[in-house]
C-alpha cells in the first residue's frame, strides 16, 4: 500500500515554535499540569473500558470499518469533555484581568485533536495538550502583580500606595478563603484573591506560598530566631516570588553586611537588593516596643544614603516585636515617619493586610531604583 503524508499534519509541523526558548517551554510537563487535566485522563479510560465492556466477543466477526467508526465516536466524547473542561478553566481565567496569552489555545486543541491516533490516546499524556497554559497563566501574574509602580510615591500619600489593590487577584482554594472569611469581610477577600476551584491551579507555586504565609501557626514563645517562620512565610512567599520575575540581579539575605547604605560592622537582619542597592530590610526582636526597635532601621545606616543627594529617595523598612510589625520609611537625614499601621500577624485580616502590603513594597522598591539619580 502507498502511503501518503498527510497535509494537515505537515502544516502543523510548520508552525510549531523556532526558537528554542518556545520549544523547551512547551516541551515542560509540570506536576500541576497533569493535575489539572487528571479528570481528563479518568473520563478517557472510563470511555475505553465501556468500549471494552460492550464490544463483541473476541471470536465474533466485526467489521473494520464500524470498529473505526466506534472509535471516532469514542474519540469524540473525549474531546467534548475536555472542551467542556476548557470552557470553565479559560472563563475562570477572564475573570482575573490578566491579558490572554492564552488566545486560540481551545481551537488549537481541537484542530490536533481531529489528526490525533485517538485510539492510542486513552489514558496517555496525548490527552493532555495544553501543557504552557498554566505556565504561560503564572507567568502573566506575577509579571503583573509585581510590576513596578509607574510612579514614585510622595512621603504623604506612602501609607495609601502600600494599600493599592493588587493588579491581579492571586488564586486561593476554596477551603483557604473559608477559613480568612471566618474573620475577613467577604467584599476585602473579593478584591484581592480568586478561587482555585472556579479558575484552576493557573499559579502552582504562587498559591501555596501565599497559602503558607495566611496560615502558618503563630508562634509567641521562643527565641526571635524562632519567631521568624511565620515572617519568613511572608517574605519568601511574596518578595521570594517577585525575585523570580524580576529581570534584574535581585539578592535577599538575612544578618548580613552590605555596603550600599549600611555602616561597617552593622548588620540589618533582613535585607532586600537590586543590583547591588539596599531597596528595603528589617530590623526584628521576639519581643518590646516595635517602635522602639524600628530606631535600628536608621542607627545602622550611613548619613547620606537617602534623600536628594542619596542613592535613593527613600527606604522602606520594617520593624518586629514578636507578631507585631511596623512598616516605616526612612527619608532625608535618616529621618523616620511610620508608614503603616502596627500589624498583628496572629489576626488574619492583617495577615491579608500583611500580603497586600508586601507586594507594594517590592512595586515601589522596583520604583524607586529605576528613579534613582533623577
Amino acid at each position: 500500500m502507498t502511503t501518503t503524508a498527510n497535509p494537515s499534519k505537515q502544516g502543523r509541523s510548520e508552525s510549531k515554535p523556532s526558537s528554542d526558548t518556545e520549544k523547551k517551554q512547551k516541551a515542560k510537563v509540570s506536576e500541576s499540569a497533569k493535575n489539572a487535566m487528571a479528570a481528563v485522563r479518568r473520563q478517557s479510560s472510563r470511555i475505553a473500558f465501556k468500549k471494552r465492556e460492550n464490544a463483541p466477543e473476541a471470536n465474533a466477526p466485526t467489521s473494520n470499518m464500524k470498529a473505526a467508526h466506534d472509535e471516532k465516536e469514542n474519540g469524540k466524547d473525549v474531546l467534548q469533555f475536555f472542551s467542556t473542561k476548557m470552557d470553565m478553566i479559560l472563563e475562570g481565567i477572564a475573570r482575573l484581568g490578566i491579558d490572554g496569552k492564552g488566545n486560540g489555545i481551545k481551537d488549537n486543541m481541537v484542530a490536533e485533536s481531529d489528526n490525533t491516533n485517538v485510539s492510542s490516546s486513552y489514558g496517555s499524556d496525548k490527552t493532555v495538550v495544553l501543557v504552557p497554559l498554566i505556565e504561560e497563566r503564572e507567568s502573566d501574574i506575577c509579571e503583573q502583580l509585581f510590576k513596578p509602580a509607574g510612579y514614585v510615591p510622595k512621603l504623604k500619600d506612602l501609607r495609601k500606595a502600600l494599600l493599592n489593590e493588587p493588579a491581579v487577584r492571586i488564586p486561593i482554594h476554596q477551603y483557604v478563603y473559608d477559613r480568612l472569611k471566618e474573620d475577613v469581610a467577604v467584599s476585602e477577600l473579593d478584591k484581592y484573591f480568586s478561587i482555585v476551584e472556579q479558575v484552576g491551579n493557573i499559579a502552582p507555586q504562587l498559591t501555596p506560598r501565599v497559602e503558607t504565609a495566611l496560615l502558618v501557626n503563630n508562634v509567641n514563645v521562643g527565641t526571635e530566631s524562632m519567631q521568624q517562620h511565620v515572617m519568613d512565610a511572608f517574605l519568601m512567599g511574596v518578595i521570594g516570588t517577585a525575585q523570580e520575575y524580576t529581570s534584574m540581579d535581585v539578592m535577599i539575605d538575612r544578618n548580613a553586611a552590605e555596603p550600599s547604605m549600611t555602616l561597617p560592622q552593622s548588620r540589618p537582619d533582613y535585607l532586600l537588593m537590586f543590583n547591588g542597592l539596599l531597596v528595603f530590610k528589617g530590623e526584628e526582636k521576639r519581643g518590646g516596643n516595635v517602635r522602639h526597635i524600628a530606631l535600628e532601621l536608621t542607627e545602622k545606616m550611613t548619613s547620606d544614603a537617602v534623600g536628594k543627594n542619596g542613592k535613593l529617595e527613600y527606604l522602606l523598612g520594617y520593624a518586629t516585636a514578636g507578631s507585631r510589625v511596623l512598616f516605616e520609611c526612612i527619608y532625608e537625614g535618616n529621618q523616620m515617619i511610620e508608614c503603616t499601621d502596627i500589624l498583628n500577624l496572629t489576626k488574619p485580616s492583617d495577615r491579608v493586610t500583611m500580603l497586600v502590603i508586601l507586594i507594594n513594597v517590592v512595586r515601589i522598591a522596583h520604583a524607586l531604583y529605576l528613579a534613582r539619580g533623577e
